[in-house]
């Protein structure tokens, strides 16, 4: 055989050079170059020319590069393109954050080789084109963060075999979320449809999406129960399903086969029931949020296994018993977060051991003992809040012992000791807030001059001492510091001149210590000071004129001191909005200065008990001051004291108004006076009768002129529903004076009934100026009539006389009448309301606000909330009132009233800010319904004779008295409702309003805020108000000191160590 093959092989060898000759050759011999004008490339590129005509704004390069003439470039020069190694196919579209706005043309499908297509970051909006499923080859789809609408139905990706990710984050689309039949269920890893619109509940085939390792449906309006089935997501990594969605029943125990699942976030979705103790199962799982919603039970000890857990919030439940000794294996804990519950027992000693530990907040419990010793001894703390719980002992000394410390919060505890050493060496430190314990002790050294300091509320304790010098620490390293509040404490000694270095100081509190000395001059360098309070110290001396220099102090108190001198009334008027002054109970001498009567910004004034003199001025704002205001000064005389004291003008010393000329004129001399009293009272009478002469002329004209008016039918009607079924001389028909059903500030209120039989009330008016010229006034209207919400009065029409001188607007008819009047009997058929009504009302009236403030763009403020502009209908639901019309339906009642009346609202209801600043936003409607909340608790009128004993508390004074005597909220409760009321509901209602009304409107929530503690308070169980004489139930404080801010996290909070939809009372 081997001699057959012999004779072959020179022809095998020749072959194999010929072939080895062919193979160099070919791989020599280069590709010919594509040609440019191929048509596949203008194919692309007349694609992409389609695609950027969709856009209606691009970046200056798209436009100049992206054109047919220029296709040969398409991928070598295209801004955003890419193509495969051949430059042949468009394989890569990004044209993500490229301020794109417009539709998404449906020839982005002529672009079939495409595999990566990002839009996101851009203002894109319209349907999602269907077209999109002939991308067969793509594998990426980003189009999150644009404005895109409509539904997913017509967009069937299960056509696209290879797509791995698909990000719809943020867009407003709507309707079902798409089966998972309808999407590529094998390959897909990454699907995220959170931040959108999307309701009815989660399809149970997601539980096929066998591949997925990132889900989230959170942020939308799903409802209903959490499928059993997402279990089977073996991959899955990260799951998100909470925020705005609000589902039934509680946790799936399924999710703890969930293998492979590092990151949980189940937050604010009312989630009930009790945590499974499968989730003990998950070991891989770092991050579990569960915060927000109303889980009940304890923590499951099962939790100890989740070894690798870093992040831990179960904020804002109703959580109970005590934390299980088994979490103590959770070595790598970086956030705490339980506050808002009600565990009892001790703060957790293993705390104190985790090496990794940022953020503690276990807040409003009912946690007792005292803190750990060790806590922050080995671990980076960044943030601690305990406050508002039972704890005692001491404050740790080693907080701040890795020099990372910021926030630490201890407020309303009983804790004792000094305040650690080492706080005073904390550079980082931010917010110190202890108040209300029983702290003792001076202050450590260079505390109060810290750097970064903003914050600092140390009062309400037995604190000694003498406040510290600033050792020398330059004055530009201490800028921050903008609210000091030692007040009720021991301090003694004089106050520091280095005070005045505090730059950005707002807010300085010394009241009720044992301060001595005088007020340092340098106190004038507080430039952005709004609030000085020293009173009930020992200050001596005399009030320094550099205050004056304070131009923005709105609080001045000084009062129950030692001072001396005259009051700087020169000096204090360069201070063009101060609100308050109290300097009574001083040793005060010399007279009322004159200069103050020019103060337009003082409305509250204190002279009181001091050894002033002279006459007091009758001029500018004195004018709005009574005889309190200079009660104890027995030197001084005035028609504003004409009943304790008048000025005496013939026996006052100094030159004398009457001549003297010895007893036997003294007769004369007093004829004359009587004389001139005859003269002055019958001039006054003549003014009186032609006054009323005058009174009665203009009113028959103004009758004259009405009858002309309707006798000329100069009517007109604007309508903002599209069907009406009347017109406006069916409007003017209702105004008649058998029809009245109210009278107010805001104008007549008739009850009518229109040709169809529909109810309406009719508000009348009058105009906010003449004709042609309404201040604006029907533009506003306009724009309220297009408002729609179920819980806010819809105006259905107004009628504006031919003269410009009355408008008629049309609302729909509310059966019930006002809150103000169900509330208080008055109007309403006998019976007591319900607190389970009181609660109902309260959330869906703070709905409406919500809307006006959050939802209109602009932002609409009510500038008049009260009782009596929400109304009720038939079925007891509330509706607003009134909004938007404040500065308008008091106009023309005088500047003062204008200014003091039409747009800050009610008596009783008026934030205390517009005093000094008349200005109104937000929060100003956030105050006014704060107390309309304290109305709805206490049943009382916001101001009267039944508040204090002598009624000079307004309602939110008499509360925050009552509740700061430690009362609860059983001291406020309107008797009327008995004894059965849920207690968390009460008393989680009473903090709220506590809330809104904060002296600080920075300290208020938002109407967002309200809506959403209103609904918390529906949390089960909820024992009677029985229970709370037991001491069963956490008593909320007063909250006077308290204060909400909701903070929202992304993915990246964790490692921020924040916390999602965090109620931090702060």
């Amino acid at each position: 055989m081997a001699a057959s093959v012999l004779p072959l092989l020179p022809l095998v060898l020749v072959l194999l050079c010929r072939l080895d000759h062919l193979a160099v050759a070919t791989a020599s011999t280069p590709n010919p170059d594509p040609d440019p004008d191929s048509d596949w490339t203008q194919q692309q590129a007349a694609a992409l020319v389609a695609i950027k005509g969709s856009f209606t704004s691009s970046p200056p390069a798209l436009h100049a590069s992206w054109t047919l003439a220029n296709h040969a470039a398409l991928c070598r020069s295209w801004p955003a393109v890419a193509c495969d190694a051949r430059g042949t196919t468009v394989v890569s579209l990004d044209l993500s954050a490229h301020n794109l706005s417009g539709a998404l043309s449906p020839a982005v499908a002529n672009l079939t080789g495409l595999r990566f297509l990002s839009l996101s970051n851009n203002a894109l909006a319209g349907d999602l084109p269907p077209a999109l499923a002939a991308l067969t080859d793509l594998r990426h789809l980003n189009l999150s963060n644009n404005q895109f609408n409509g539904t997913l139905q017509r967009l069937d990706l299960s056509a696209m075999p290879a797509l791995q990710v698909l990000d719809l984050y943020d867009n407003d689309l709507a309707g079902p979320l798409p089966d998972a039949s309808k999407l590529p269920a094998r390959a897909l890893v990454h699907l995220d449809l959170g931040g959108n619109f999307f309701s009815a509940t989660i399809p149970r085939s997601f539980g096929s999406l066998e591949a997925v390792q990132f889900l989230s449906v959170a942020g939308n309006s799903l409802t209903g129960a959490i499928p059993p089935e997402l279990g089977n997501l073996t991959a899955l990594r990260q799951l998100f399903l909470g925020y705005f969605n609000q589902f039934d029943g509680g946790i799936p125990a399924e999710l703890g086969r969930l293998s492979s699942l590092v990151h949980l976030d189940l937050a604010s979705c009312g989630l009930q029931g009790a945590i499974p103790p499968s989730l003990g199962a998950l070991t891989r799982l770092d991050t579990l949020y569960l915060q927000t919603n109303q889980l009940n039970g304890t923590i499951p000890p099962e939790l100890g296994n989740l070894t690798a857990l870093r992040f831990l919030d179960v904020s804002n439940n109703a959580l109970t018993g005590e934390v299980p000794p088994q979490l103590a294996a959770l070595r790598e804990l970086r956030l705490v977060n339980m506050f808002i519950n009600r565990f009892r027992g001790g703060v957790p000693e293993f705390l104190g051991d985790l090496e990794h530990l940022q953020v503690l907040k276990l807040w409003q419990n009912n946690f007792t003992g005292s803190i750990p010793a060790a806590l922050g001894r080995a671990a980076p703390l960044q943030e601690v809040d305990l406050s508002t719980n039972r704890l005692t002992g001491e404050v740790p000394r080693w907080l701040c012992a890795r020099g990372q410390l910021q926030i630490l919060i201890l407020l309303n505890n009983f804790l004792f000791g000094p305040v650690p050493e080492g706080l005073g060496d904390c550079p980082t430190l931010t917010r110190v807030r202890i108040s209300n314990n029983y702290l003792t002790g001076e202050l450590p050294r260079g505390f109060l001059y810290l750097p970064a300091l903003t914050t600092v509320e140390l009062q309400s304790n037995y604190l000694t001492g003498h406040l510290p010098e600033d050792d020398g620490i330059p004055a530009k390293e201490r800028k921050m510091l903008s609210l000091l509040n030692l007040s009720s404490n021991r301090f003694n000694g004089s106050l520091p001149s280095s005070i005045g270095s505090f730059s950005s100081l707002q807010t300085l509190l010394l009241s009720g210590n044992q301060l001595a000395g005088g007020i340092p001059p340098e106190v004038g360098r507080l430039k952005r000071l709004l609030k000085l309070d020293l009173s009930g110290n020992n200050l001596t001396g005399e009030v320094p004129g550099e205050i004056g220099e304070c131009t923005s102090l709105t609080f001045l108190d000084l009062s129950v001191n030692q001072l001396t001198g005259a009051i700087p009334g020169a000096r204090l008027a360069e201070i063009k909005v101060l609100n308050y002054l109290n300097v009574s109970w001083n040793k005060l001498d010399g007279g009322v200065p004159a200069e103050m009567g020019g103060m337009k910004s003082l409305t509250a004034a204190d002279l009181s008990h001091n050894d002033l003199s002279g006459v007091v001025p009758q001029s500018g704002q004195f004018a709005y001051l009574n005889a309190t205001s200079f009660a104890g000064n027995p030197r001084l005389c005035g028609t504003t004291i004409a009943s304790s004291n008048p000025c005496n003008l013939t026996s006052m010393s100094g030159p004398r108004v009457w001549p003297d000329g010895g007893g036997d004129k003294q007769p004369a001399s007093t004829s004359s006076v009587g004389r001139l009293k005859l003269a002055a009272a019958l001039g006054l009478l003549a003014c009186s009768v032609a006054f009323a002469a005058a009174a009665v002329a203009t009113t028959r004209s103004a009758m004259q002129r009405r009858r002309r008016q309707r006798g000329s039918g100069g009517w007109r009607m604007t309508a903002f529903q599209q069907k009406v079924s009347f017109g406006w001389s069916d409007v003017v028909q209702c105004v008649k004076e058998n029809q009245v059903v109210g009278r107010g500030g805001a104008g007549t209120v008739y009850r009518g009934t229109m040709p169809g039989g529909e109810a309406v009330a009719v508000k009348r008016i009058a105009a906010a100026g003449g004709p042609g010229d309404d201040g604006g006034f029907s533009a506003e209207v306009r724009t309220l009539g297009r408002i729609r919400h179920r819980h806010i009065v819809r105006l259905l029409a107004i009628c504006s006389s031919g003269d410009g001188r009355s408008n008629l607007l049309v609302y729909e008819y509310m059966a019930e009448g006002s809150l103000g009047d169900v509330l208080h009997g008055e109007g309403g058929d006998g019976n007591v309301m319900a607190w389970a009504t009181r609660l109902r009302v309260a959330t869906e009236a703070a709905m409406g606000l919500c809307y006006l403030h959050h939802d209109c763009s602009p932002a609409i403020l009510h500038r008049d909330v009260k009782s009596n502009n929400i109304l009720l209908d038939e079925g007891m639901e509330a509706h607003v009132a009134d909004f938007g019309l404040a500065k308008y339906l008091r106009h023309g009642h005088g500047a003062a009233s204008e200014c003091m009346s039409a747009i800050a609202g009610s008596y009783g209801y008026i934030a205390p800010e517009y005093a000094y600043t008349l200005k109104v936003d937000e929060k100003s409607d956030v105050y006014s319904f704060g107390v309309v909340l304290l109305e709805l608790i206490t049943g009382h009128r916001p101001v009267g004779p039944h508040l204090g004993e002598d009624g000079s508390l307004d309602l939110v004074q008499w509360v925050r008295a009552r509740v700061d005597q430690g009362g609860g909220v059983e001291a406020v409760l309107d008797p009327r409702l008995g004894g059965d009321v849920p207690a968390w509901e009460a008393a989680q209602a009473l903090f709220v309003g506590m809330l809104c009304v904060q002296e600080q409107s920075v300290e208020r929530p938002t109407m967002r805020e309200v809506v959403h503690m209103l609904q918390q308070a529906k949390l089960p169980p909820t024992p009677s108000l029985h229970d709370l004489r037991g001491g069963a139930i956490p008593m909320h404080p007063s909250a006077a000191a308290a204060r909400v801010r909701v903070v929202h996290h992304d993915e990246e909070a964790a490692a921020g160590g924040g916390s999602d939809s965090e109620c931090e009372g702060r």
